[in-house]
């Protein structure tokens, strides 16, 4: 372990001091970084502090549905976890209890991050951002992961989640029923969107331009409710600068 620990700190080092006799060349320094920064987990491997988190065993496959956003299977992520960047991680979104599940270096185990360590992940173009709840806010949101649709001025959060929806009939039936809630960010909160009428009254300063701008798109809040939301915002942003 200790030769290890030496190997990275003398590549570290090489790449730094290469970086720095081109400081001029900043596609060079960054292509320098990233090579240092694979290295160091390359050698590091196992001793990772990414794998630390515990054993996740999944749901019953009985179950209808899936747990997970968009996909049942292993996509690769990035992810910041407990102070460290990691690239090309094989993860999946849990959004029944809101956790991020990644492949052990074993490719046999599966595990459940600690979520209080998770500062962000992306996965499949999405950013995920955790936020904590702010104790001496009552409007402020619920701890957990949201998807950053639009960082701006007017930012904009989606909150994905699924529940295991039970139906007796003559047997037990149970299913994964999703459920996607939308926030935007105004006047120092962000306010929960349900209703086109409860977003145009949210920006009711630029109402009448929102609602030409969506007409005008062929963006209808009732079959596309996240867009209508999302490029509502954009555009208000887009007015008031």
């Amino acid at each position: 372990m200790r030769n290890q620990l030496l190997i990275v700190c003398l590549t570290l080092a090489g790449y730094f001091a290469t970086a720095q006799d081109n400081t001029t060349d900043s596609s060079f320094t960054a292509s320098a970084m990233h090579n240092a920064v694979t290295n160091y987990h390359h050698y590091t491997d196992k001793q990772s502090r990414l794998f630390n988190g515990i054993e996740f065993f999944g749901y019953s496959p009985k179950i209808e549905g899936i747990p997970y956003y968009l996909e049942n299977t292993w996509q690769r992520g990035q992810i910041v976890y407990d102070g460290i960047f990691y690239d090309t991680v094989q993860m999946m979104y849990d959004i029944v209890k809101d956790r991020v599940v990644i492949l052990h270096f074993n490719n046999f185990f599966r595990l459940s991050l600690f979520s209080e360590k998770v500062k962000s992940f992306s996965l499949m173009g999405h950013q995920f951002v955790r936020i904590e709840r702010d104790s001496t806010n009552r409007q402020s949101l619920a701890t957990g992961f949201y998807d950053q649709l639009y960082k701006g001025p007017t930012s904009v959060l989606a909150k994905r989640s699924k529940f295991i929806e039970e139906t007796v009939k003559e047997v037990l039936e149970r299913k994964f029923v999703e459920q996607y809630h939308y926030y935007v960010f105004k006047d120092g909160n962000y306010h929960i969107v349900r209703t086109k009428k409860g977003l145009y009254s949210l920006l009711k300063d630029h109402s009448r331009e929102i609602r030409q701008h969506l007409k005008k798109n062929k963006i209808k809040f009732r079959k596309d409710k996240e867009n209508a939301i999302l490029q509502a915002a954009i555009h208000y942003d887009s007015l008031k600068n």
